[in-house]
Formats: structure tokens, sequence, C-alpha cells
């Protein structure tokens, strides 16, 4: 299978995702309303800061390093780095899920601002553990570069993770919105545990990696994943950060600013739980990507393939700008009709205003980070990540609390730090791979993505006109738009065919 095929297979199991996360979203907003968003919301940023803590970077790490051994022929190696990767995942997802149980009522109370966070913290308590787990494991189909496995895993475990949480809710709700929002947290552990299931289930259908390495310690290979894994866990760590920065400073500075509690609440949950949630459509293609490039690329290195490194970067990039620009053009012009079809929240259109312009940031932030990752430059990747989350936190704390801004300020610091973040990765990427970067890679993409949005408009226009529905007409033009959208990209070689090489080593099937 190419690298190509594999990152098609992501990208459709990402977009079933991401689907499936918007669908879930419609009920669950009717379920909870803006304030029941605002309460899960809260406690998501905590439990994604624990989830990073417990897994350390490792499941990159493990998954870098086994491509480097494969690429190599040594397979004994290979697999002892899995297992040590393993023992020390499991520890530490058992240590972060008993602490966040424990820790719930006083992070709840003194961080988050409203003590009804406490149910849905410690229902994702359980999660911690399972994602650790589940983190090992990818690393073992990633590092082996079997995509396919990865892409069924990530559809499996979203559809049962859906499942729970609607269930969930729907049922608790009668006990009140903190137990409903509890609820809909533990649809983590739900998914989680599908994932690991499917995952150890095609693990033990394959043959065990063996060959003549160079016998590595248990030690040594825990060293080697700890270098590896420090720039990785910290980059990893600084965008929930980001994220549980707003929950903590988002709610306090909106009420400083004469807002009363309640509404501070529901304000942030159009913003983090309704409007961010849309800015994240795109990284679809940059989160397959990512999972493709860090042992492709990691591969290539360890061959000394340099013009490898150099085509497969700028074309990534490419991929990465032919998707951001028409969703950042997309959300910007249209963020009214999306929130009233999708959440039936149109005040969230005020947050995603603001925050479009940020989601070409957030995906070239993360497409950059995972080729640095790859060439094993992931400090630079968690320097420029914890530079966007200062200027974020500096931005959310003042503007936030003006009353002429409010919610708008916050979407104004989140894009303004995703915006900074992808710059400076960009140009130490630049610097490394002289030639991955041009300004001429958003000339094409930005004419397409304006005809498209004007495409968009005259079919919505003329949809309503001949008395549609605003849910049929809006999700009939947007659909329009992105097939409008591909077949220019296509056209005009935005997105040309075969635009990532095959892998530098054939996967072990």
């Amino acid at each position: 299978m190419s690298l190509a095929q594999g990152v098609a297979l992501l990208f459709l199991s990402g977009a079933l995702t991401k689907v499936l996360g918007l669908l879930y979203r419609v009920p669950l907003s009717y379920l909870l309303g803006a304030e029941g968003i605002g309460l899960y919301q809260m406690a998501y940023p905590v439990f994604t800061v624990t989830t990073v803590l417990a897994t350390g970077g490792l499941p990159t790490a493990v998954a870098k390093v086994m491509a480097e051994h494969l690429a190599l022929g040594r397979e004994d190696d290979a697999w002892l780095v899995f297992r040590v990767g393993r023992q020390v995942l499991v520890l530490q997802g058992l240590l972060l899920a008993l602490l966040l149980f424990a820790a719930a009522p006083t992070l709840a109370a003194q961080i988050l601002g409203d003590p009804r966070a406490r149910l849905p913290l410690q229902a994702l308590a359980p999660a911690v553990f399972l994602l650790a787990l589940e983190g090992s494991l990818k690393s073992y189909f990633q590092g082996r570069q079997m995509l396919a496995v990865l892409a069924e895993a990530q559809a499996l475990e979203q559809l049962f993770r859906v499942l729970t949480m609607l269930g969930l809710a729907f049922l608790l709700l009668p006990r009140g919105l903190e137990y409903a929002a509890a609820g809909a947290t533990a649809g983590a552990a739900g998914g989680a545990a599908c994932s690991v299931l499917f995952f150890e289930w095609r693990r033990r259908r394959l043959p065990k990696l063996k060959g003549g390495g160079r016998g590595l310690s248990w030690y040594a290979s825990l060293r080697r994943l700890e270098h590896t894994a420090l720039p990785v866990m910290f980059g990893s760590f600084i965008m929930p950060l980001m994220q549980m920065v707003d929950a903590a400073i988002v709610p306090v500075r909106l009420q400083a600013g004469g807002i009363p509690m309640r509404t501070a609440t529901a304000l942030f949950g159009q913003h983090a739980g309704m409007a961010l949630s849309l800015v994240g459509i795109p990284t679809v293609a940059t989160t397959a990507l990512a999972t493709a490039l860090v042992p492709s690329l990691a591969a290539a290195a360890a061959q000394g393939d340099r013009l490898g490194l150099v085509r497969r970067t700028r074309q990534a990039i490419a991929l990465t700008l032919a998707i951001a620009i028409p969703a950042t053009l997309g959300l910007y012009a249209f963020p009214t009709e999306i929130c009233t079809v999708l959440f039936n929240t149109p005040e969230a259109a005020v947050p995603l205003r603001y925050l479009a312009f940020g989601t070409i940031g957030l995906c070239l932030m993360e497409t950059t980070g995972a080729v640095l990752h790859g060439l094993g430059l992931g400090h630079w990747a968690a320097l420029a990540v914890f530079l966007g989350g200062a200027v974020n936190a500096v931005l959310d704390y003042h503007l936030s609390a003006l009353p002429s801004l409010n919610i708008k300020g916050a979407a104004l610091g989140t894009a303004s730090g995703f915006t900074l973040a992808a710059m400076i990765s960009l140009a130490c990427l630049n610097r490394r791979v002289p030639g991955c970067w041009s300004f001429q890679l958003l000339v094409a993409p930005s004419l397409a993505a304006t005809l498209m949005v004007a495409f968009v408009r005259w079919v919505l226009g003329h949809a309503l006109g001949c008395g549609l529905p605003l849910a049929a007409a809006t999700l009939g033009a947007v659909g329009a738009g992105i097939a409008f959208y591909g077949f220019l990209a296509l056209a005009t070689g935005i997105i040309p065919a075969g635009l990532l090489l095959r892998p530098p080593h054939k996967p072990t099937w």
C-alpha cells in the first residue's frame, strides 16, 4: 500500500469520524443546551491534558523508533521498543486516571469555576487509562505503517463513542444537567474500550516481529524513547493546555466583564463546543497526514533519502493549504447558516466568524509539527505551540473581559495563537528543509476558494428563493461548493494525482 493510499484511508475514516462528531453534537446540543455543552466542554481540556501526561508522547515516539528499526531490518529491536512503550503507558495511564478521579472536585470548584463539572471529570477518568493502552497498540500499527488498521479503529472508536455518549446523556438527563454532561463525557471510555479490543484482536492475528538486530537492552530502549517522546509530549501538552486555559480564563473573565455565570458558561459552550469544533473539521486531512508522515519521514531520514524529504514535505504543506483555505473562507462567509442548521444556535456564529481565520494556522501547525517530529526536531514544534499558547492566554485574559468583545475576544485569542504557532513552526521547517515552502502555494487555493464562496452564495440564494428549508438549502449549497472546489482543484493541479510518494520501505503486513 502506498503512502497516498494510506493517507486516503485515514482521511476517509477521519471524515466519517468528523461527520459522526457533528451529527452527535446536533442531538447533544438539543439535549444539553448551551449550558450543558459548556459543562461538557469545561471537562474535556482537563481530560485532554491528563491524557497527554499519561501517554507522554510515547505512542508517537514508539511509532517513529519502530519505523527506523524496520527500515534498517532490525525487527527484534522494533518489537522490544513496542514492549517497553506498552509497559510504561499502562503504568502511567493507571496512575493518571486515579489522580483525575480524586482531584475532580477541586479542579471543578477551584480551576473551572463551576462545581457541577465534577461529575463530567470523574466520568472521564476511566478513559485516561484506556486511551494510554490504546496509544500503545496504535503505535504498533503506525510504526509498521499499517494505516488501514488505524483507519478502521478510528471509525469504530468514534461510532461506539457517539452511541455511548448519546445513550448515557439521554438516560441521565432526568437526574440533572451535570449528570447528563457526565454521561456524555463517559462516551470517551466506551469508544476507547472498543478501539483497544479491536487493536488487540488485529495484533494477535499478525506474525510476531523478528529479525537479526543489535539486541538493544530494555533500559537502552527506554532511554531512546524518552529522548524522542519528551518534545512530542511537550508539544502535545501545550495544545490541550491552550484549551484548558480557555476553560479556566474565559468564563471567569466574561463574568468580570459583567456577564452572569450561567450566561458565561453558555457563551463558552458556543465558543469551545460549537464554533471551535467546526474550525477543527479540516484537521481530518492534517491528522491523516500527520499519522502517516511521522514514521514515513523517520524511515526516509534513517535511509538518507534527502530528495524524498523535501518533496514529501512540500506536497504535505500544499495539500494542507488546499484544504484549509476554502474551509476558512466558507466558515467566515456562512457562519450563521451553519450554526443554525447544525446546532440550532445562531449565536455561535459570533465566535465562529472570528475563529475562522485561525483554521489555516491550526491545520499548518499540525502538519508542520508532524514533519518536525518525524525529522527529530520536535522541540521546535513544541516551542512554536508554547508561544502560540502564551499569546492565546494573554489575549483571552484581556479581551474576554471587554464588554464590547466578550466571547469575540476569546475567539480572537485562540485564532491568533494558532496563527503564530503555525508561522513559527513553518519558519523552522523551511530552515531545516529548504524549498518546502513558498508563498506561491497560497495563490491557487485562494483563487479557487473565492470562486467557491461566490458559487455557494448563489446556490444558497437560489435554493432559498425556491422555498427550500434553511437546512436543506444550506447543506445542499455546501455540498455543491465542495464539489465545485474539488473540480477546480483537480482541474488546475491544486491537488495533483500521485500527491505523495510511496513509503521508503515496504510496510510489514
